[in-house]
């Protein structure tokens, strides 16, 4: 069985614990923003963080799709934003984790935008 890229994730302030946990469950490296920088950091910041670091940007803020983040100076960031139910959020990423994985393989290191919904997925790449 061929092995499994890592990929490396930051997860936002408003992200729940398990979705951490269900990330590093399969092996990836995950660093959270409470643990890096102060929680009410604005978002501009963490996204830049994302960017700067290599990390796929994990986070519930609807604010990231804002026409701000559409600047070239965030044209590098990949993300995952979640428009499901809070609590359903673990389970839902499980569901899709080897859609989200083979999308970021396949892009190849370009960005990636995925948002897990309760009953859809979007990718654009």
């Amino acid at each position: 069985m061929p092995k499994r890229a890592v990929l490396g994730f930051l997860t936002d302030h408003n992200v729940p614990e398990d979705v951490f946990h269900c990330l590093s469950k399969r092996r990836h490296q995950v660093t959270r923003v409470r643990d890096t920088m102060p929680a009410d950091s604005p978002d501009h910041i963490v996204a830049t963080a994302a960017i700067d670091a290599g990390l796929i940007l994990v986070t519930w803020d609807k604010d990231f799709t804002q026409q701000r983040f559409m600047k070239p100076r965030f044209a590098k960031l990949s993300r995952i934003g979640f428009s499901c139910p809070y609590p359903d959020g673990a389970n839902r990423l499980a569901e899709v984790m080897d859609l989200v994985e083979f999308a970021f393989k396949r892009a190849n290191g370009k960005p990636v935008h995925i948002r897990v919904a309760a009953d859809k997925v979007q990718i654009r790449c």
